[in-house]
């Protein structure tokens, strides 16, 4: 019985040798890349450099979307939230786009080509060598701030030609959310990221609201923060300012600033309560478990209820991760039944356990294309 048990020790012993070996071996998938370079032009077709900003240069007319509060320069805007971007038409062979943005990352497309732009402080980005005739230029803003910065627009040289601004799309999606709405490092390979590598990550263009939009023809805006909830933040972080306190706000980190005028969504998804139920209790905290549990599905309810008083006649999607199981499932459907009670109607969704295998155990991009998908079919069908 000794040599038996002896025998299989030995076998164990081996069998686990093995596996760590294979683990050290297999090739693990790289990091995303750092340091971000400033400026990266991928496989553009047209020359860009960045350049301190020029005088003389004519304001180019541009389709503006995303919450944003007045820059210091004459249709100039600042902004913080994600997703924010920007397009605009002209003829010519050279056309500038003005930052003053020491915090975020942007693609720029020109005729179906893009370059990546990295906190460029206030700098102009001028771009050249384009083939004689109209262009189509977009600037999207791809990473979370982490601070106020400003888009002072598009410009051109003399000479050049401005072309009215591209018409806005027939529809508005907002997504309301958390990290997962953003995007938030959507584009890594594994889950251990430094900071820097999850700014590399980061494309909320790539996100499922943007997706979806683009599947639908629409245009989008997002109003989403990593580690915001409904009712708490992650860990308790930040009483007070939860979603519902600075959702109003232009610029979370600058209350006071006004909100420029904004269009009304023809559709709202709401994606909140991953960071309320999927992090531990502070101590201390107002918070627990069964509180949390009866407060959230009336507390979306009222959320929802001002959404659409300040979007009438937008279609509600209530979009639920379910991974975090019954208490924020049913809560979901709490909220139904109280806006179905006062005649609002809510279409909730449930999402299927993400892989989650991106940074810090965020949705990768295969999660946001299965959710883009699944939330691309709902909103297809007629309400």
């Amino acid at each position: 019985m000794g040599d038996r048990i002896l025998k299989w020790i030995g076998i164990l012993a081996i069998l686990a040798l093995v596996g760590l070996a294979g683990y050290f071996a297999w090739p693990r998938p790289p990091h995303p890349l750092v340091p971000v370079p400033t400026l990266d032009m991928v496989q553009a077709g047209f020359q860009a450099r960045l350049v301190p900003p020029q005088s003389g240069l004519v304001p180019l007319p541009a389709q503006v979307t995303g919450r944003s509060a007045a820059g210091p320069a004459p249709g100039s805007r600042r902004h913080e939230w994600p997703g924010f971007h920007a397009a605009a038409r002209f003829q010519g062979s050279a056309v500038t786009l003005r930052f003053d943005d020491a915090v975020n990352r942007w693609r720029v497309t020109l005729d179906g080509q893009a370059i990546l732009v990295s906190r460029p402080g206030w700098q102009d980005l001028h771009i050249t060598g384009l083939a004689p005739g109209p262009h189509l230029v977009l600037a999207e803003k791809i990473s979370e701030s982490q601070a106020p910065a400003v888009f002072d627009g598009f410009f051109l040289d003399a000479g050049a030609e401005p072309l009215p601004a591209p018409p806005p799309p027939a529809r508005l999606i907002e997504f309301i959310g958390d990290s997962d709405t953003l995007g938030l490092a959507d584009t890594a390979l594994r889950r251990d990221c430094s900071e820097e590598q999850v700014f590399s990550a980061t494309d909320t263009s790539r996100a499922f609201g943007p997706q979806v939009a683009r599947a639908l023809g629409a245009d989008y805006r997002i109003i989403a923060r990593s580690g915001i909830g409904l009712l708490r933040n992650y860990g308790g972080a930040r009483p007070g300012r939860e979603m519902p306190q600075i959702y109003p706000l232009a610029l979370p980190r600058d209350p006071a600033a006004p909100t420029l005028p904004q269009r009304s969504a023809d559709v709202l998804v709401i994606a909140l309560g991953s960071n309320d139920f999927g992090s531990d209790f502070a101590k201390g905290e107002r918070w627990d478990k069964a509180a949390l549990a009866a407060g959230f599905g009336p507390a979306l309810a009222d959320f929802a209820r001002a959404r659409l008083a300040e979007n009438p006649g937008a279609r509600l999607v209530l979009l639920a991760f379910g991974e975090y199981g019954p208490a924020l499932t049913d809560a979901y459907r709490t909220a139904s039944d109280l806006l179905a009670a006062d005649g609002l109607a809510a279409e909730v969704v449930v999402l299927r356990e993400p892989r989650r295998n991106a940074c810090l155990w965020h949705p990768s991009q295969a999660d946001h294309d299965a959710i883009a998908k699944v939330l691309s079919q709902v909103l297809k069908t007629p309400d």
